[in-house]
């Protein structure tokens, strides 16, 4: 008797496995990958332009502690960060920014002013280092 696989081998033959075609798909997924791509990119760079000011305070937070420089130097260092920050022209106690309290923003420029302007023996890096933890606490600004 004839073995029946090899007579149906020749009927039927076999069908040939799926190719995708050079065409499928179409530029539609190309399209929806860019789109999810250029969002991504875009909230990244946002959310690190957004940490920049608390990063440069935690730079200079370590150059205090670390005591890399002198006090006056440290202290208009933080007056610098102080005016980008908060858009201001100069750091005067009678003038606090929008959501900080004023008598807290008084006694922390007049403390800065101090620490900038004072000698060497007068300041004080202990009393630089608590005015970045007070101003790391103006959760709005900073």
């Amino acid at each position: 008797m004839a073995d029946p696989r090899n007579e149906l081998a020749d009927i039927v033959v076999p069908v040939a496995p799926a190719a995708p075609g050079a065409g499928d798909g179409g530029w539609m997924p190309w399209a929806v990958g860019g789109l999810i791509a250029l969002i991504a990119t875009a909230l990244l760079v946002g959310v690190w332009y957004r940490g920049r000011p608390l990063r440069a305070l935690r730079k200079l937070s370590a150059e205090i502690a670390g005591r890399h420089d002198s006090v006056p130097v440290l202290a208009a260092r933080l007056d610098a960060w102080t005016r980008v920050r908060f858009q201001l022209t100069r750091v005067e106690a009678t003038q606090p920014p929008a959501g900080v309290d004023p008598a807290g923003w008084a006694a922390w420029a007049g403390t800065l002013a101090r620490l900038r302007f004072a000698s060497p023996e007068g300041a004080s890096y202990d009393d630089l280092a608590h005015l970045c933890r007070r101003v790391r606490d103006w959760k709005s600004h900073a």
